[in-house]
């Protein structure tokens, strides 16, 4: 458990952030110490002028006003218990005319930090001297102003640091806890998905990154599920379609074994013809997996689609003719040369008008047509059918996707050529789409980009 906490994401953003806190805030009680010490030392010094020059003026006084000199001795003793300066006054032969210290000897106040000597002048002639000396400590026990001010900073900072500490890691453990929460709520969701339940969701309200991160998870949480969905679809669909020929098949082969049956030529027949269903099905879903997985090989020329489209209008024709549907074919002149396989772009079109015939009634029309679109060739097919529902032709292209569901392989397919059309298309670079109205008719499309023309000037045979 304590393991998992230390190795947290939250553990390690509180640590992060308290640490980016912490750097900051000694990095700011670093400067503003120094800041107030040198202002301190600043003032302490402005103030020692103003005290010094305050001293001279009053030892002036009492040397010029000569008869008040009785009175100096004691001024000088209180003004140096006060200001923590030992100062004396001497005359121009050198004799002390007064000491504030004199009852303390030299050995007792201590070395003088600083020294400071001004001349007393009278009537422009030097009288007397005065030395001022900072000792190391007031005589008084007074607190130099300068180390006052720094320790009642350094306090402030001190109170202010573990202040600020406590109010961040508590602030950031909230801000971490709200941003995690969403985090936390994705993660169960991913092992739950994980482990199979495709149902899983998470709330993502938020415009942030979290919230963007959450629907990009319910987006893949939902096409998984789809994709399942589709997957399960398609083994139920591939295991029905692969079941009616081979039941079939072991029908006439069990009832030729026991006599129920003669083996007629007209017997093997049907069993081909079983088999050639079956054949073909596993064909189709080769070429669709293939497809699919984009390794479906191409055998790409540059070619003209006229050919490919009056090659097709021509195999259909007798079908649609017996089922009394008309099927024209119209193409515009000089269609671009496009980079397909043929074999390939011809089973698309035959696929569509496979089914355009289908779905067309008697007395209907098919139209296949070609023409230039810019920098594209399209192709489609037309027919005068009932029309698709809407919500059917959302799936249209969707495998084993029948608009009829009574609709099978014996009376019209398994539900492969529409997906099939769309995946060789796509791996043309090409598009493929359906347009349909309930009043009638449904139309493919699909279009091809045509081929650059040569460097050398030379055009593809036909």
């Amino acid at each position: 458990m304590v393991g998992r906490v230390l190795f947290s994401l939250w553990f390690r953003l509180v640590v992060g952030f308290a640490l980016v806190l912490a750097l900051t805030l000694f990095g700011v009680s670093l400067y503003l110490n120094r800041v107030a010490a040198s202002e301190a030392v600043r003032l302490e010094q402005d103030i020692d002028e103003v005290r010094a020059a305050r001293i001279e003026e009053v030892v002036s006084r009492y040397i010029q006003g000569r008869s008040r000199r009785v009175g100096l001795q004691g001024t000088l003793e209180h003004a140096g218990w006060l200001y923590g300066w030992r100062i004396t006054v001497h005359d121009r032969d050198g004799t002390p005319l007064a000491d504030s210290h004199v009852m303390v000897t030299r050995q007792a106040t201590g070395p003088a930090v600083t020294r400071k000597s001004m001349p007393i002048m009278d009537e422009g002639q030097e009288v007397a001297s005065l030395v001022m000396e900072s000792l190391h400590e007031p005589a008084g026990g007074a607190e130099p102003t300068a180390s006052r001010m720094a320790a009642s900073v350094n306090r402030a900072l001190v109170y202010t640091g573990i202040g600020g500490a406590l109010g961040g890691i508590a602030l950031i453990t909230l801000v971490s806890g709200r941003i995690l929460g969403p985090v936390h709520r994705l993660r169960s969701a991913a092992r739950r998905l994980g482990r199979g339940d495709l149902s899983q969701r998470v709330p993502s309200p938020g415009q942030d990154e979290i919230g963007e991160l959450g629907r990009s998870f319910n987006t893949m949480a939902e096409a998984l599920e789809r994709a399942e969905q589709q997957r399960r679809s398609m083994i139920a669909d591939v295991a029905h379609e692969l079941r009616t020929p081979l039941s079939n098949i072991r029908g006439y082969l069990e009832a030729v074994k026991d006599g129920l049956v003669e083996p007629t030529p007209e017997t093997i027949d049907t069993i081909a013809d079983q088999a050639s269903l079956l054949s073909h099905l596993v064909e189709d879903l080769r070429v669709l997996a293939l497809a699919e997985a984009g390794s479906l090989r191409l055998d790409l020329q540059r070619i003209s689609l006229e050919p490919i489209l009056r090659a097709a209008a021509e195999s259909f024709g007798p079908r649609a003719q017996a089922k009394g549907v008309d099927l024209t074919l119209d193409t515009a002149p000089d269609l671009p040369l496009v980079n397909a396989d043929a074999a390939r772009i011809a089973q698309v079109t035959g696929n569509l008008i496979e089914n355009a015939v289908f779905q067309t009634p008697e007395g209907g029309s098919v139209r296949l047509s070609a023409e230039t679109e810019e920098s594209r060739v399209r192709v489609a097919v037309e027919d005068t059918g009932p029309g698709i529902e809407p919500e059917d032709l959302e799936r249209i292209f969707d495998r084993f996707y029948r608009v009829d569901p009574s609709r099978t392989r014996a009376t019209g397919g398994a539900g492969l050529g529409l997906t099939i059309a769309k995946q060789l298309v796509e791996a043309h670079g090409g598009v493929i789409y359906a347009q349909s109205s309930l009043a009638g008719g449904s139309r493919f499309v699909f279009e091809l980009p045509a081929a650059p023309a040569p460097l050398d000037g030379g055009d593809a045979a036909d």
